[in-house]
């Protein structure tokens, strides 16, 4: 096909092989998808986004100008940050054209989308060992960040994965998994300040990607299992449909203070997404203000829609595993999405009380449950980093003084 135009692909649950669903074509900023004739006859056909692209036999296709033409899940697919940081790296070239980062970019997106000519290229992705990229960061000079080990692993050559800290996709205990390095530009013992929050998320009631913590001398690195991906006992990978929250919301550029850009808009159309009569849209919901209030308690400012999403698994869509809690060293008080239906993202007991009954929270367990998590936090945030082999108060707990309500 042209540089205008590419073919769609599609992993559908439970197979290894992807099939074309569709083609895609970008024109002056404008998008336009049309599904082909013989995956919409499929018995097992799905829409890959339940509203943007949703199921049609219109001649013209469907259409999307937000983020520069590229549907949403498309963008979720497309790499960014220190991902296309390295994939421009590797390949010796600037990657401006939307259509030529989803044509390199490497087979380790996140879900179960590729947009691409060349699939078999993306077919041929081999995440590296755990061990081996472990090896190569104990082998830097100290001189030198750990995020340049992501450059030396052996075969490396790249990543699709979104966000500005260094990681990559590996094979670790025989599935794929987030290893996310310290940069030179981070705080202190960020790794070691995502796992313990991500430990205690789940001591919460929240529903958290498994995380293992490793140290590699003065070093560390954070290992995240991908929920969007699968290795079978013969080595052959399946994947999951995801739509991060930014992809739900129908959101344009990552600008904080959006109507749209609030995690009462984001239950609104999660019940949407997910409203099936086997679906318990309700608990769901429930969830989705548990993270929040955890956010707020634990001081996580960084809690923007891309760190959010929704993952296709049994036949159903609801919220993926939370995977990148981080709390700031110091927090400004404020979450990244808007709290309230008014708009305010002010991270206070208030704000959480007043927004909670339209999450299903009654406000009474609403009270209870920010009254336990902030004693599991407080006790946990020392025996968390003692559990790993970490003296207790490398990481000083949150003051928790945000959450009172001003005058």
């Amino acid at each position: 096909m042209s540089d205008t135009e590419k073919p769609v692909w599609v992993w559908l649950p439970a197979q290894s092989r992807p099939v074309r669903c569709g083609r895609f074509s970008l024109i002056r900023g404008v998008g336009t998808f049309h599904y082909d004739e013989d995956y919409l006859a499929r018995p097992d056909a799905l829409a890959l986004d339940e509203f943007s692209l949703r199921f049609t036999r219109s001649g013209r296709g469907l259409r999307e100008t937000r983020q520069g033409g590229l549907f949403g899940v498309f963008r979720d697919a497309s790499p960014e940050g220190f991902g296309l940081a390295l994939l421009e790296q590797l390949r010796g070239a600037t990657l401006t054209d939307p259509m030529q980062r989803l044509e390199m970019s490497e087979g380790d997106s996140v879900g179960a989308v590729e947009v691409c000519d060349d699939i078999a290229a993306k077919l041929s992705f081999r995440a590296p060992a755990s061990e081996q990229l472990l090896e190569v960061v104990a082998k830097l000079s100290p001189e030198r960040a750990s995020s340049q080990a992501a450059r030396e692993v052996k075969g490396m050559r790249g990543t699709s994965l979104g966000g500005e800290r260094p990681k990559l996709t590996v094979l670790h205990k025989g599935q794929h998994w987030i290893a996310k390095l310290q940069d030179r530009g981070d705080p202190p013992h960020a790794p070691l300040r995502e796992y313990v929050a991500m430990r205690l998320a789940r001591r919460c009631g929240i529903t958290v990607a498994d995380v293992e913590f490793a140290p590699v001398g003065e070093r560390e690195v954070l290992l995240v299992r991908r929920f969007d991906r699968h290795v079978d006992d013969a080595g052959q990978v399946t994947r999951r449909l995801y739509a991060s929250a930014h992809t739900v919301l129908r959101l344009d550029a990552q600008t904080r203070g959006e109507r749209q850009r609030s995690y009462v808009a984001l239950a609104y159309d999660m019940e949407r997404w997910c409203g099936r009569a086997d679906v318990n849209t309700a608990e769901l919901k429930r969830e989705l203000w548990r993270r929040m209030a955890f956010n707020a308690i634990c001081g996580n400012g960084d809690d923007h829609p891309r760190n959010h999403g929704l993952l296709y698994r049994d036949g159903r869509w609801g919220l993926a595993d939370a995977f990148d809690i981080a709390p700031y060293i110091t927090f400004s008080g404020t979450l990244a999405m808007a709290i309230t239906r008014e708009g305010s993202s002010v991270a206070s007991t208030g704000n959480l009380l007043k927004t909670c009954e339209s999450f299903a929270v009654d406000p009474t367990a609403a009270a209870r449950y920010i009254e336990a998590t902030k004693d599991t936090v407080a006790a946990g945030w020392g025996e968390e980093q003692a559990a790993c082999g970490v003296p207790p108060d490398t990481l000083p707990p949150p003051s928790f003084e945000w959450l009172a309500d001003k005058a």
